[in-house]
């Protein structure tokens, strides 16, 4: 099938796929509240269960991208088993991992939170690399492959802002018994199960959706095995090393702010349900925006140039609130209403950088594959996938670890409601002024990157323009 068949809507049956990442979001944002302020469960042990089932769950990328690139199907090609499997253990796994009972004895609640997070995490890379590694299956040119992943990252944002809005919007709403509803422990179960349906409708999507493009994506009869001389191999290629460099550093800072998110909002800002809501469209529209701008902008300057424009703009939202507002004290945290508004501006710098390191590096990371692929004959996108997301979730498991680590030694009590007032300005700031620290390492490993556009000379296109 000639490339050039494929139109928007293919490309976004393809991308919607990406949406079962809420299943990641709602864990990455909420696990460490519901674990520590729902359940009770000490914040060192919390963290520990989160950091170990995130580093098995960036483990097992490389294997599965691997897997995926060299699985022999005729009938279901290379991607699409493993699809489907993720899929369906996604949603069974949410719903285990939200329904855990209050009144179980501690160590139950431990186990249980550690394996039903360990499934889910793997059930989300079985789905998340090959989907990923698909998009460089779909399309060949060089802007082409930002196009792809463009149509991914918006979806992948949709899914976010589902479960991050819907989740402080709906499950979280304020009663007159929990003013603040997220700390209302009936409420997430029922989020599991919304969960769970989501992803298996968007599964069924991206599936059915991209069923007649298999034939193009069935692997060679020729499958050597995955050992060491051979990760060595991926290893060697320069590029892809920055970008995972670059993102697992990147990861180390985002990610803490990320796990500490409801806690600063709650416990720092005083915010409730909606008003984290609030936020949360405004971060997530603006990546949604993002994206045909980044692709504009990438087309004009490439991808590197982009790349550097986005971390700027990501690096000035995610500090510039927490030291404006917390530790240079030139924006009130009170009343609740003007903060929501001072915050805003922040919140859209932050979600027009980050919106693109939801597309951006990963079809850097693709025309990585791509420049291999013409000198060695093999099309290892998706262990180029799992390379690059292993390092994504290493950055996330190690920071992580750190908000458990943080938590206890800022002196933050997970059986109050209240905090110290030292403990809310630590929540805040320690995470900022990290972000700031690991910028200048963050742009050393982008500028290690050498492709651009002249070294792919391709004609054709794609997608429409």
């Amino acid at each position: 099938m000639n490339a050039a068949a494929l139109r928007p809507w293919q490309l976004a049956g393809y991308g919607s796929g990406s949406m079962v990442l809420a299943a990641y979001y709602l864990v990455s944002v909420s696990f460490l509240f519901y674990a520590t302020a729902i359940l009770h469960v000490p914040p060192d042990v919390a963290g520990l269960v989160m950091a170990a089932s995130t580093l098995w769950d960036a483990l097992v990328d490389l294997p599965l991208g691997w897997m995926s690139d060299h699985t022999r199907s005729q009938r279901l090609g290379r991607r699409h088993p493993f699809l489907i499997i993720g899929g369906v253990a996604i949603a069974v796994l949410s719903v285990l991992l939200w329904s855990i009972p209050e009144g179980i004895d501690l160590w139950l609640k431990t186990a249980w939170l550690a394996v039903a997070l360990m499934g889910l995490k793997t059930a989300i890379s079985t789905f998340v690399v090959p989907h990923t590694a698909m998009g460089g299956d779909l399309v060949t040119t060089y802007d082409a492959r930002t196009v792809a992943q463009g149509y991914r990252a918006a979806f992948q944002v949709l899914g976010m802002a589902l479960a991050l809005v819907g989740s402080s919007a709906w499950f979280f709403r304020p009663t007159a018994t929990f003013p603040q509803g997220q700390l209302n422990p009936a409420v997430y179960a029922p989020m599991g199960w919304a969960c769970a349906i989501l992803v298996l409708g968007v599964t069924l999507v991206t599936v059915t959706s991209t069923w007649r493009f298999i034939p193009r994506m069935r692997a060679d009869r020729d499958t050597p095995r995955l050992d060491w001389h051979a990760i060595r191999g991926v290893l060697r290629d320069r590029n892809l090393r920055a970008l995972v460099l670059m993102i697992l550093v990147t990861e180390v800072g985002v990610q803490l702010t990320v796990a500490l998110g409801f806690h600063i909002n709650t416990f720092t800002y005083g915010l409730s349900g909606p008003q984290i809501a609030i936020l949360a469209v405004a971060l997530l529209l603006s990546a949604i925006v993002a994206q045909p701008i980044w692709i504009r902008v990438s087309r004009r300057f490439d991808k590197k140039p982009a790349l550097y424009a986005a971390i700027a703009l990501a690096a000035v939202g995610l500090v510039g609130a927490p030291l404006t507002h917390v530790a240079w004290h030139w924006f009130p945290l009170e009343p609740s209403a003007h903060l929501v508004a001072t915050l805003l501006p922040f919140q859209v710098l932050a979600g027009l950088g980050n919106g693109a390191f939801w597309s951006l590096p990963y079809a850097m990371v693709t025309d990585c594959a791509h420049a291999r692929e013409r000198t060695s004959g093999s099309n290892l996108a998706g262990t180029y996938t799992g390379l690059y997301i292993f390092a994504y979730k290493l950055g996330g498991s190690l920071s992580i670890a750190g908000s458990g680590a943080l938590l206890g030694f800022i002196g933050y009590q997970s059986s109050a409601s209240v905090q110290t007032a030292a403990t809310r300005y630590d929540l805040a700031v320690y995470p900022a002024l990290l972000m700031l620290l690991l910028l200048p390492v963050i742009a050393w490993l982008l500028h290690m990157y050498r492709l651009k556009r002249a070294d792919f000379v391709e004609r054709g296109n794609d997608v429409p323009g």
